[in-house]
């Protein structure tokens, strides 16, 4: 036994010895990086198919990824062999991009390459880019149909404090279903325009994931956040209940693209905003892949090197999703 100490003391002696006094510096030659396009789109059935095209910059390099002007994006569905539409640009409308990299995040201009045809629900899309400059990129998508919102109620009695919202849904029992919930509050400004904000969720709702001890801790619910996604595991081909709670404080929070928030310019919030989504489960990957990924900041989903995000491109980058989102307006009773 003694023996086999000095043995172990004197492994434990040369690691110091060597981890102190030797150091080795390994250069590493990075290959060239290839741009290949990037592809960023969300059909929804509400609008007209609309993408942004730009193209890839190395993890190492101190550019930025810039918006394609001479692209070919073709649509197709599940039904014609031929494109069912050619999307263009669209140029009178400026859209800023959030890119983020190693080292500061910057908002650059790119546009909408857009079509005639709205989506319909129940239908597979699926979209091709060609450039004489870059390999050509594919993606698909499906969206599913529309779930009915039913029994909406609001509480406004029971806590003071808080703004009670329940409703429930029949869910699919022969698939795997994917869900997603915004809650907006809307005000309107003096002149009659009105104005858009995220409403704050609270909810002790299992199927929301994971629960947030620390939220729990401070709040007493089990998620607190502006959004949430979440499946059907816990609730599969039940009509399903869900309760939220806004807090009053929070009633308004002016969006964030107003340039000037000046209280004197809004008239009290009157009216709440159920967002209520179903998609596919490639869409729910690349949401779950911002929320896993969401402390490394607004993901870098047109660069595509800096952050690891899902992305179901053919040989290229980004993503090609789509929603059927349905609203209701809701207008609680004043205290």
């Amino acid at each position: 036994m003694k023996h086999s100490k000095s043995i172990l003391l004197l492994i434990f002696s040369l690691t110091l010895l060597f981890s102190c006094d030797m150091e080795t510096i390994i250069g590493l030659e990075v290959p060239p990086h290839k741009p290949v396009l990037v592809l960023n789109g969300i059909l929804d059935t509400d609008t007209t198919a609309a993408v942004v095209i730009s193209h890839s910059v190395s993890a190492f390099s101190t550019g930025n990824p810039s918006f394609i002007q001479d692209a070919e994006v073709l649509l197709f569905d599940d039904i014609e062999e031929n494109p069912i539409d050619s999307l263009k640009i669209d140029m009178s409308n400026l859209v800023l991009v959030n890119y983020v990299n190693e080292y500061q995040q910057e908002s650059l201009p790119m546009y909408y390459y857009r079509g005639i045809t709205i989506p319909t629900s129940d239908k597979n899309y699926r979209i091709v880019v060609n450039h004489p400059d870059y390999s050509s990129i594919s993606a698909s998508t499906y969206i599913p149909s529309s779930i009915e919102i039913n029994n909406i109620s609001i509480d406004t009695i029971t806590d003071e404090e808080l703004i009670g919202v329940s409703f429930n849904f029949q869910d699919d029992p022969f698939k795997k279903d994917y869900y997603r919930i915004k809650m907006f509050t809307s005000c309107e400004k003096k002149g009659g325009k009105r104005s858009r904000g995220d409403a704050i969720l609270l909810s002790n709702e299992p199927s929301f994931g994971s629960i947030n001890f620390f939220e729990l801790l401070f709040t007493g619910y089990t998620f607190v956040g502006r959004e949430v996604v979440f499946t059907d595991d816990l609730f599969d081909g039940q009509n399903k209940n869900i309760s939220l709670d806004i807090p009053v404080d929070k009633y308004l929070e002016p969006s964030e693209y107003d340039e000037k928030i000046d209280e004197e310019n809004y008239f009290k919030c009157d009216t709440i905003i159920l967002e209520f989504s179903t998609f596919s489960d490639d869409t729910y990957s690349y949401y779950n892949s911002l929320s896993d990924h969401d402390e490394k900041g607004e993901l870098n989903i047109f660069g595509g090197e800096v952050v690891p995000v899902y992305s179901n491109v053919n040989n290229g980058l980004g993503v090609f999703i789509s929603t059927n989102a349905q609203e209701v307006q809701i207008r609680p009773t004043t205290k």
